[in-house]
């Protein structure tokens, strides 16, 4: 694990989120497809069908959310209610128009079929989620380090605790309540940025922490079970500016 002097880094209140470019955030990452898009929806659908109470609906969360319908997608067919939980206004404001629209963007359309073959025949999906994502979601505004306790059957986090500050106490801790924001034996699962510097959005700075499998399960296996972070993706050269990779962690809370 790195250093935890590096909890001398540059904080999370330190950096602009109300100045937070949604709109240039979802065109830069998420404007062009990449196959490593597909790879994290494989993964999370897998985890998500793994889910327990196997069969039933889910409450499910997603934290730090962002401009991004993936996480609603992958959770959709799981979920009896689907929360996310976001901290910059620009981004609440986004997910709700986003969701309000009639048809989805190009690039959804083509993560939404990648989410339906991966739930293949045995779970019929419709061709468009929007109408089923107005009825069972809901966006919050609030801080990952405000998570209430248990209030969850199953929790996502996609890309959240390692961008949102340059200190790994803060990391450790937004992990921490990431894994208790779940009832006991729910589901976790999260996807980390590898390699990576940090990222521009709209021209302001933004932190990635550098970590590695072993570092994230450390951190997990204080709050979780059955903890197992897995390298996907990875490769020599930045995918898009802000990384080169990512790592998938499952585990189940405590």
């Amino acid at each position: 694990m790195q250093d935890r002097d590096a909890a001398s880094g540059r904080g999370n209140a330190d950096y602009s989120w109300k100045e937070f470019d949604s709109e240039a955030y979802f065109q830069h990452y998420y404007g062009e497809p990449h196959p490593d898009d597909d790879l994290v929806i494989q993964v999370a659908v897998e985890a998500l069908q793994r889910a327990k109470p196997l069969g039933e609906d889910l409450d499910i969360v997603d934290v730090g959310t962002g401009p991004n319908l993936i996480p609603f997608f992958c959770s959709l067919a799981r979920a009896r209610r689907l929360t996310a939980w976001e901290y910059a206004e620009s981004n609440v404001a986004w997910l709700e128009r986003e969701i309000a629209r009639d048809d989805l963007r190009p690039q959804w359309q083509h993560f939404w079929r990648v989410v339906r073959d991966a739930y293949g025949d045995a779970c019929p999906l419709p061709d468009n989620p929007l109408p089923a994502l107005r009825e069972k979601c809901s966006v919050t505004q609030g801080s990952i380090f405000d998570l209430p306790r248990q209030a969850w059957d199953a929790a996502t986090m996609f890309f959240c605790a390692e961008s949102i500050t340059g200190r790994h106490d803060e990391f450790e801790a937004a992990c921490a309540q990431f894994a208790r924001c779940v009832r006991p034996g729910g589901m976790l699962a999260a996807a980390f940025l590898v390699r990576s510097e940090g990222y521009v959005v709209g021209d302001r700075p933004f932190p990635v922490l550098k970590l590695s499998p072993e570092t994230i399960e450390r951190v997990f296996r204080e709050h979780a079970r059955e903890v197992e972070a897995k390298e996907i993706g990875i490769v020599e050269r930045e995918i898009r500016s802000g990384y080169s990779g990512f790592i998938f962690l499952t585990g189940s809370a405590l």
